[in-house]
């Protein structure tokens, strides 16, 4: 039988091959998105040619027959539309596809969506000019990308696949290729790639499909008819014999291992016998992954993390691998562990407990999506359909992933997936792969003796694991409830707020714009700003305990074994003064969401493995602000603006993230959940009674704490500001070609609202300018915008920024040209033209924001410690919307004052920044 397809889908062909795919899909977010999916990227450029897939992609931005060049951004930005949120773009090796998301309701920005993009698909001037004006911001891309990683990519990927263009075609492409690529190339790749027939338009939104299918015909039907062109061949050979690649870089922090098997592309799904062919090979990909990760959380293996996966590259090429990351010493016992916990799934098989717990988690992911489909942000649905596309696969509702889940899972088994790990993950013909970095003392083996270890590795045959006894429930009794002594509902957000006996407060609001999603955030005031030079980075290791969850009755995998088929997410997050905690969870699981959050508020563990990863992971961030331009520019800031006699406003060092123990981030951890001012959050798909019934339970149960509020650790907070001007130039040594720049000054206080709102719109006209300036007339930079960071937890503290990756040579120019953007906003300030679109933008965003469960959910944890009533972001709505343009220029002239700014620039060893350092 074949696979079913959404019935909710309209779908046709115009006379000259163009298809399209409609979804009709209001939601709360009233929005219409139109993209449109050129079947073709990278892997179609020649050796001469590379790189020229993803520039023609910019090209479109920049004229066609209906938007002359340098018309198409403002054009929309006049229409409330941001470049880079609601216009844009991505190229990849089999696709290039172009976006643009327009208002409801509007049907002259709708119609226009549609003339741009139908000018992309035929109408394209892709004059010299703009070829040349464009080709440095493609370099400054590919510069803005420069790093260990895409080295290592660089390294692997053209080895891996010796005999094909796949590895020769990243679609960043090469600095020479950009740099020689003449008009001619992007004629001749236009001509016979971006035709109709291999073109497919989705739409999705509040719209009507049948006046969609108008605008189509009218937009896109004078295009010629050609015949679909057959793709270049990439000729991916499977290749027998097993054989290593060893990739190394002085700027990696980590090492890394894979066993890796290339398989030949498989054709799209397309029956339900396919179909549950590949979801034998998921469950059996899932149980191996898990068994890997399990032994690593238990301190069974010796890497941090592990990864079994399945992959599928553009269509051509199909991967089947198990990867293991961590210390760069300790390659040899990961790759030893790796192939160990390998050999022992294959030969001895999964147990029906495994799949089971597989069984169970794909039927609860898959029900969540059914239930939250009608909601479902319209990005996501097009990003489905656009992956459907591009697989040449059938476009499936969710319902109906349910529905086939639901038929064919239970027919599943342990022997039948045992089976399929077995010949899925077979060790033969498997090319092993090491990224190491090349540092002083790390021994850097020769690839025979990798491809040698590596068949020893899975040349074992390791005895079975007894099953082990498990968890069923993460409370062994629920907690006595506590009491509401204070109430009250804002009326013009219906949010309740409550005080409980025990010094908490909480607020929940009731939202039905994501069917299916509640969030349950607690902020826990203190953490970092309480630090002190002795306990510098217990709050980070502490939350280890939330990151990799833990508790004295359960340990982490005892967690997970519970949490198994429950759709419960934690997140922790350590800021400047306070520790929040985020789970994301569905109606049905809230109970078990609430019963986690007080587990982890009364219990919580700090693993010894889970810290030494956290360790690790510290000590490579600090090795990458020693290497990388970008990492190390936040350290330089650090220590040009922050007093150096206050530690915990400095990143971690090594000697700090050595001294951590387990036992002062436990003692840490305890007096933070006993004591910290708490402020919860309920907000979703759930009503107030059940919402209040829980965080009474479960909160209202915890230990008694002195109320949250604005004042909260006020004696922690004075903190003077170092004195300006400061210029500071710093050069490190880094194979990275990239500089780093900083050019800001103190910006206002989150407390002082109106001020920070007025220097957020002023942020928004700057970026627009720097964007045309910065990037479109000097081509100093890939992406630039500014950005006004209201400071919270120390007054003095807030920042007006630009940050930007750039050329090395002309990183002084960058900083220059910033400063004189500053210095003439402060004199002249923002047109009144300027003002409307910015507020438009700004309007634009914040609706989008309101309708989003986790924007309240974020706000609402902190909003009475921040000095907030709930009502504060409607009433940052009115606040933007009456911004003037003497407004915004009379506050930013009030901040941006030559002593309160600064300039820090980064720049590789072998570059001289003539910036004179001081003030630091």
């Amino acid at each position: 039988a074949s696979l079913p397809t959404d019935p909710r889908l309209v779908t046709g062909r115009l006379d000259n091959g163009l298809s399209y795919v409609i979804r009709r899909h209001p939601t709360a977010e009233r929005r219409i998105g139109v993209w449109l999916h050129v079947a073709t990227g990278s892997l179609n450029e020649t050796d001469e040619t590379r790189g020229l897939a993803h520039y023609l992609e910019h090209l479109a931005f920049n004229g066609s027959a209906h938007f002359p060049p340098g018309a198409l951004v403002p054009f929309f930005e006049r229409l409330g539309l941001t470049f880079g949120r609601d216009q844009n773009a991505f190229t990849s090796f089999d696709q290039t596809t172009y976006q643009v998301m327009a208002p409801a309701g509007q049907p002259e920005t709708l119609d226009r969506a549609m003339l741009f993009l139908a000018d992309v698909a035929s109408r394209l001037t892709l004059s010299a000019a703009e070829i040349e004006s464009e080709r440095r911001v493609i370099l400054e891309e590919k510069r803005a990308r420069a790093g260990a990683a895409q080295r290592v990519t660089e390294q692997v990927l053209p080895r891996l696949v010796p005999e094909s263009t796949l590895g020769r075609r990243l679609p960043i492409g090469t600095e020479a290729t950009l740099r020689s690529l003449a008009p001619s190339d992007f004629h001749e790749y236009y001509r016979r790639w971006y035709v109709a027939s291999n073109m497919t338009l989705l739409v999705v939104g509040d719209c009507e499909p049948a006046d969609m299918v108008t605008l189509i015909r009218r937009h896109f039907g004078d295009a010629p008819a050609v015949p679909r062109p057959e793709p270049r061949p990439v000729g991916v050979v499977t290749a027998p014999g097993s054989r290593a690649i060893l990739a190394t870089d002085p700027e990696l922090t980590r090492a890394e291992v894979s066993l890796i098997r290339v398989e030949p592309a498989r054709p799209p799904s397309t029956t339900v016998a396919e179909y549950r062919r590949d979801l034998v090979e998921t469950v059996a990909a899932w149980t191996l992954r898990r068994r890997l990760q399990t032994e690593a959380a238990e301190g069974r293996a010796r890497f941090e993390n592990a990864d079994a996966r399945v992959g599928r590259w553009a269509g051509v090429m199909r991967t089947v691998s198990v990867l293991a990351s961590g210390p760069p010493e300790a390659w040899q016992p990961m790759l030893a562990d790796l192939g160990r916990g390998l050999q022992r799934a294959r030969l001895h098989g999964v147990t029906e407990r495994e799949v089971e717990d597989a069984r169970t988690a794909l039927l609860a992911e898959a029900r969540e999506a059914a239930v939250r489909d009608a909601t479902t942000p319209v990005r996501q649905v097009l990003s489905a359909l656009n992956r459907a596309v591009a697989r040449e696969a059938p476009m499936l509702s969710p319902g109906q992933r349910l529905a086939l889940l639901d038929r064919l899972l239970p027919g599943v088994g342990a022997e039948e997936v045992s089976t399929a790990l077995g010949r899925l993950f077979d060790v033969a013909d498997v090319v092993a792969v090491l990224e190491l970095p090349a540092a002083p003392g790390l021994a850097v083996p020769a690839e025979a003796d990798v491809a040698r270890l590596a068949r020893a590795a899975v040349d074992v045959a390791p005895e079975a694991e007894p099953e082990r006894a498990r968890a069923t429930a993460l409370l062994a009794e629920l907690p006595r409830p506590g009491t509401i002594v204070e109430r009250q509902t804002e009326p013009s957000t219906q949010v309740t707020s409550v005080w409980l006996d025990n010094g908490v407060r909480a607020h929940h609001r009731h939202m039905t714009q994501r069917r299916g999603q509640v969030l349950v955030v607690a902020t826990l005031a203190g953490g970092t700003i309480e630090e002190q030079a002795g306990t510098r980075g217990l709050t980070e290791a502490a939350a280890q305990a939330w990151a990799r969850p833990a508790a004295g009755r359960l340990s982490s995998t005892g967690i997970r074994d519970v949490l198994v088929g429950r759709r419960v997410a934690v997140a922790p997050r350590v800021g400047e003064d306070a520790v929040t905690l985020s789970l994301r969870t569905t109606p049905a699981d809230l109970e078990t969401a609430f019963q986690l959050l007080h587990l982890l508020l009364t219990d919580p563990v700090v693993e010894d493995v889970a810290l030494e990863q956290w360790r690790q992971e510290a000590l490579r961030d600090a090795a990458d602000r020693r290497a990388v331009p970008m990492a190390a520019l936040r350290e330089v800031a650090a220590d040009a603006l922050r007093p150096p006699a206050e530690p915990r406003m400095h990143p971690l060092g090594p000697a700090e993230v050595t001294a951590v123990t387990r036992e002062g981030a436990q003692a840490w951890l305890g007096r933070l959940v006993a004591h910290a001012p708490l402020e919860v959050a309920v907000v979703g798909d759930v009503g107030e009674a059940a919402a209040t019934a829980l965080v009474t339970r479960y909160v209202g149960s915890l230990p008694s704490r002195a109320r949250i509020g604005p004042d909260t650790l006020a004696s922690l907070r004075q903190v003077p500001p170092v004195p300006g001007p400061i210029r500071v130039a710093r050069s490190l040594p880094t194979r990275t070609p990239q500089a780093a720049v900083l050019v800001g000054f103190r910006g206002a206080d989150a407390r002082d609202r109106r001020d920070a709102r007025l220097l957020t719109v002023a942020a928004r006209v700057l970026s627009t300018r720097m964007h045309r300036t910065l990037r479109e007339e000097r081509q100093l930079v890939y992406s630039v915008r500014a950005a006004s960071r209201p400071a919270l937890a120390y007054p003095g503290y807030g920042a007006f920024v630009v940050q930007a990756p750039t050329d090395p040579a002309r990183a002084d120019a960058l900083a220059t040209e910033i400063e004189a953007m500053y210095a003439h906003f402060a004199t002249e300030g923002p047109t009144e033209a300027e003002i409307a679109v910015a507020r438009r933008q700004i309007r634009a965003q914040l609706d989008e924001q309101l309708e989003r469960p986790g924007f309240w959910a974020m706000r609402l944890a902190s909003s009475h410690y921040r000095g907030e009533g709930p009502q504060e972001p409607l009433e940052a709505r009115r606040q933007y919307e009456g911004a003037t343009a003497r407004d915004v220029r009379e506050t930013f002239r009030r901040y941006a004052l030559p002593g309160a700014g600064f300039t820090i620039v980064v720049t590789p060893d072998e570059i001289a920044a003539p910036l004179a350092p001081s003030g630091s």
